[in-house]
């Protein structure tokens, strides 16, 4: 792997640590001690083995995926996943949080 795989998938893994303390953080105001520090640690474990599994399956594309093409193909599908991931997070966020004061909630809330 390059140094530069190496940097991004390190910075990848900051980024889920950092998201796992931002996480049990909001944790920390609500339950009680024990079941916090459950909370806390198992978003921490759930981070690090998505970010383990992620690097060894982009070692194993890296080693498969020699040509263009398939490199090619390889930024596309890592794109598509990003965008995902992405796109889950906002709706998350979204969902969250609720809706806002001044929107009347959508027709598919009504149901619920």
């Amino acid at each position: 792997m390059t140094d530069d795989a190496k940097q991004a998938w390190g910075l990848v893994g900051e980024r889920f640590n950092a998201l796992g303390k931002r996480i049990a953080e909001h944790y920390e105001a609500s339950g009680d001690d024990r079941e916090k520090a459950e909370t806390e640690q198992a978003l921490e474990r759930a981070a690090k083995e998505v970010v383990a599994v992620l690097q060894r399956g982009a070692e194993t594309v890296e080693k498969t995926f020699k040509d263009r093409e398939a490199g090619r193909d390889l930024t596309e599908a890592f794109n598509a996943l990003g965008e995902a991931i992405t796109a889950t997070a906002h709706q998350t966020g979204e969902a969250i949080r609720g809706p806002k004061h001044d929107e009347p909630p959508s027709s598919s809330d009504a149901g619920a």
